[in-house]
C-alpha cells in the first residue's frame, strides 16, 4: 500500500477532492490520507482488526466472505464511490471480510479511532451513508434474482465484464461457477462458446476480450 498525503492529492485531483468534501465532515478530513492499492492487493483482511473508513475514488475491487472452515466465496464488487468499512463504522459487522483490488485501487483512508465520533455525529454523513446502504442493499438483491430470471450466459457476460482487468479474465473457474451459480462443467462449456462465438480468446489459463461490445449486449439481454 503506498499512502499519499491528501492535499498533495487535492491539488491534481481537485474536482474529486471537492466530492470528498461534501461527502465527510471537515473535522475528519485532516486526519485522512490518500492510499493506492495494486492489483489482487488486499484491502481489508478478514483476520484483521479495521482501522481505517475507506472510499473507493478510483478503480475496482471485490468482496468475499469467509466461511468458519477458510472456504472464501465471492458476494459483491466495488467501484468508485463505494464505501469499505462502513459496516464496522456502525457497529453491525463483527466479522470482517476480505477485500481485495480487481486492478490498481485508489482510496480515501480515515482513521476509525480517531473520526468514529465525529461521523456518527453528522446528520449528512448518516444521511446519506443510510441512502449508500440502501442501495448496496439493492444490489446483492439484484444479483440473486438475476440468477433466477436471467440466463447464464447473460450472468456470465456480466460477470466477466465486472472482474475484467486490461481486458483479461483470469478468476478461478470454481469461484466463477460459485457466484454465478452453475456447476463447474457447465462454466467451462460457456467458456468455450465465447470462444467459438468470438467473443473471448483462451492463452493459457486467461481469457481476453476481443469482442466487448458483443459482450455488453450480452450481459444486459435476458433472451
Amino acid at each position: 500500500m503506498e499512502k499519499i498525503n491528501l492535499k498533495d492529492y487535492a491539488e491534481n485531483f481537485v474536482d474529486i477532492y471537492n466530492d470528498i468534501q461534501e461527502t465527510f465532515p471537515k473535522a475528519v478530513l485532516h486526519q485522512a490520507f490518500i492510499c493506492k492499492f495494486s492489483s489482487n492487493e488486499y484491502i481489508v483482511r478478514f483476520d484483521e482488526d479495521i482501522q481505517h473508513l475507506f472510499l473507493l475514488l478510483d478503480g475496482r475491487a471485490k468482496i468475499y466472505i469467509v466461511h468458519e472452515n477458510g472456504k472464501r466465496a465471492l458476494i459483491q464488487f466495488l467501484k468508485k464511490d463505494d464505501f469499505i468499512g462502513e459496516l464496522s463504522l456502525i457497529e453491525v459487522e463483527k466479522n470482517l471480510k476480505d477485500v481485495v483490488a480487481i486492478n490498481d485501487c485508489t482510496c480515501l483512508a480515515v482513521p476509525l479511532a480517531s473520526s468514529k465520533e465525529h461521523l456518527l455525529n453528522d446528520n449528512l454523513f448518516l444521511h446519506n451513508l443510510s441512502k449508500y446502504l440502501g442501495d448496496k442493499l439493492l444490489k446483492r438483491t439484484d444479483h440473486y434474482t438475476a440468477m433466477q430470471d436471467y440466463e447464464f450466459k447473460n450472468r456470465l457476460a456480466k460477470y466477466i465484464l465486472q472482474i475484467e482487468n486490461d481486458g483479461c479474465f483470469q478468476e478461478k473457474h470454481t469461484e466463477t461457477a460459485e457466484y454465478v451459480g452453475v456447476s463447474y462443467r457447465h462454466l467451462l462449456y460457456t467458456l468455450n462458446q465465447f470462444h467459438e462465438d468470438g467473443l473471448l480468446e483462451k492463452k493459457g489459463r486467461k481469457y481476453f476480450i476481443i469482442n466487448k461490445e458483443k459482450l455488453e449486449r450480452l450481459s444486459s439481454k435476458k433472451d
